[in-house]
């Protein structure tokens, strides 16, 4: 690929040090993502004109796959996990510098933010003045929109951006963070801490199960919920800083292990309610962040500047793929071109896909990329002075 078309779309990292591998494991949870909703909401629209025949009870079943595919949810939590512990893990385990915490929630501010404002906003507006929506009735779910309080007030998903559920349980576990690694990482026995880890993890399991299987209110976005998965990149972190050297030291009995682990992901992600079930999923993914990092063929893929130059757009793509998504099978019935639905599947998801990519990289290169820069309020306020005068 080119260099200057990778320049210019790499993320811009805090850290000098950038993991490819990260990125492409954002690839294969962002792609999981998108297919999983366009087929939703596609079967969903063309359903009346084409019969649908995707069977799901076995895995060698095409429905089987897409019944699975928002695991990637889950996937972004492992990744997280792995990415804010990695600071935090430096700091009290390997002699890093303190982490300032107000540096720490600055930054998740003025990176995440202003994107998500701006996406939200502007689906807002074309919920009123597109989709012809009551603007009294729709506000309060803007505001709990807004400050990730949507689930928790109305216990459902966001009437303007279903997908921003996610990010309410993501902002928790920003803000919890610092105080989950004081308990378990403050403490410089390493044992009594991974211990204390492993213990917020089966606690985790056990209250999935909980809310899955009675549904209290207002609890489904709740971090306790997704705990286990944000702890397994906690894990992993502490394995790559512990044990780095092996950690990338490639070998092809792992590219076996990373596949049958992305295997595994599929196979146990159903039901989420069952414990065992939990457990083996984040089992799976432990493992296949491992494969990904130590697999020779897997690692190759993971590390295709296509791969995870896609990966470093997730965040853009996850706040606007799903409306776009909504607007686009609007259209569905006018392109179908057989009457078999998985051809039509892979035409329009093509057809959506491409459109969908090039919005999202003016979206990532106007909006998302400025914030990546850290000081990019500072240079703001003094275009502004300069402005001004």
């Amino acid at each position: 690929m080119n260099k200057r078309l990778i320049q210019l779309f790499q993320r811009n990292t805090s850290s000098p040090n950038f993991i490819p591998e990260i990125d492409g494991l954002r690839f294969f949870a962002i792609m999981t993502v998108v297919v999983f909703h366009f087929h939703f909401l596609f079967a969903k629209e063309i359903a009346p004109l084409v019969q649908i025949n995707l069977p799901e009870a076995h895995f060698w079943q095409l429905g089987w796959w897409f019944v699975r595919l928002d695991l990637g949810v889950k996937v972004f939590f492992g990744i997280s996990g792995f990415i804010l512990s990695i600071p935090f893990l430096n700091h009290y385990w390997f002699g890093g510098r303190k982490i300032q915490l107000k540096k720490y929630f600055w930054r998740r501010l003025t990176r995440l933010e202003p994107p998500f404002i701006i996406a939200l906003t502007g689906l807002f507006i074309v919920h009123i003045l597109v989709l012809n929506e009551s603007f009294e009735e729709l506000f309060p779910n803007f505001v709990a929109s807004i400050f990730y309080v949507h689930e928790i007030i109305f216990n459902e998903y966001s009437l303007i951006n279903p997908v921003t559920w996610s990010l309410e349980t993501e902002v928790q576990f920003y803000i919890l963070i610092p105080l989950i690694a004081l308990i378990t990482l403050g403490n410089k026995n390493k044992i009594t801490g991974i211990l204390t880890l492993l213990a917020l993890f089966v606690a985790s399991l056990f209250f999935k199960n909980f809310v899955l299987t009675h549904h209290p209110y207002g609890l489904g976005t709740n971090i306790l919920v997704f705990l286990s998965h944000f702890l397994i990149g906690t894990f992993f972190a502490i394995l790559f800083l512990s044990r780095k050297e092996w950690v990338m030291k490639k070998s092809m009995i792992f590219d076996l292990i990373g596949i049958i682990s992305f295997f595994g992901l599929f196979l146990y992600y159903k039901p989420q309610a069952q414990i065992l079930n939990n457990f083996m999923f984040n089992f799976c993914l432990f493992w296949a962040f491992v494969g990904v990092f130590k697999g020779i063929f897997i690692n190759k893929i993971f590390r295709l500047p296509v791969i995870y130059l896609i990966g470093g757009m997730c965040y853009t793509i996850y706040l606007l793929h799903l409306a776009y998504f909504y607007l686009f099978v609007k259209v569905a019935h006018a392109l179908i071109i057989s009457d078999n639905y998985l051809i039509n599947l892979v035409f329009q998801f093509s057809l959506a896909f491409v459109s969908l990519m090039v919005i999202c990289a003016l979206f990532y290169l106007a909006i998302e990329k400025p914030c990546m820069d850290k000081d990019w309020p500072k240079k703001l306020g003094l275009k502004l002075r300069l402005i001004s005068k």
